[in-house]
């Protein structure tokens, strides 16, 4: 899930890579604070919430959970068992930056 960042050799670029970021961190910014404030939401998540409140697909949410990262909550769950998660460990997760190396 870690993506490598290339490091501009222009100003060009750097303004590029400046505004891409700059995006990714309004975006990331967005979520948490929905995240943060919106109660409709349990405490503990399961990838159902998790893809309504990002608006990401079934298979960018298995992407996240595998991240060694990613604040599974049942660790040792059952083949088909769902991926628990706290919701202020995910919030965590994604305001320490760990959600935007993707």
């Amino acid at each position: 899930m870690a993506k490598m960042l290339k490091t501009p050799t222009t100003l060009a670029e750097a303004l590029r890579l400046a505004a891409d970021l700059a995006t990714q961190n309004e975006e990331l910014e967005r979520q948490l604070a929905e995240l943060r404030l919106n109660n409709e939401y349990p405490e503990v998540l399961r990838p159902a919430h998790m893809k309504q409140l990002f608006g990401f697909g079934g298979s960018k949410i298995s992407e996240m959970t595998r991240d060694p990262t990613f604040p599974i909550l049942n660790k040792n769950r059952r083949k088909g068992e769902a991926v628990l998660v706290l919701k202020a460990d995910l919030y965590n997760w994604l305001k320490n930056g760990e959600g935007a190396k993707g």
